[in-house]
């Protein structure tokens, strides 16, 4: 039991854990046959454990991610509307002007009258 227990414990944090849970259980009198047939199992399911772990935290940072670009691209859009908007105002206010400068030309009114409505 000894050489396979030392060759288990030389890894990692992890491999130190499941080696202190198979010795407590050596020592609390499970047979060493039992436990070795356990121990591909606890390995898998360790594995599992970490794999687990690695995708919760892969997800929050794709998360994280696409709400940072979410966020983006909606400010994006709201400029790009206000543009648009800023645009529509001057034009509105570009006509006003004209409208009115058309308006105080002296004899305009007529010329247009006689333009549209002949006779």
């Amino acid at each position: 039991m000894g050489n396979a227990l030392n060759t288990l414990s030389s890894a990692t944090k992890e491999d130190t854990k499941l080696y202190n849970c198979i010795r407590e259980l050596y020592e609390q009198g499970v047979p060493f046959d039992e436990l070795k047939a356990l121990i591909p199992d606890m390995k898998r399911t360790r594995e599992q454990l970490r794999i687990k772990r690695m995708l919760e935290n892969n997800n929050e940072v794709l998360t994280a991610m696409i709400a940072k670009e979410m966020s983006f691209l909606l400010d994006a859009r709201e400029r790009q509307e206000e543009e648009q908007f800023k645009k529509l105002d001057q034009l509105i206010r570009q006509q006003q002007s004209f409208r009115r400068e058309t308006a105080q030309q002296p004899g305009a009114a007529q010329r247009l009258k006689r333009l549209f409505l002949p006779g």
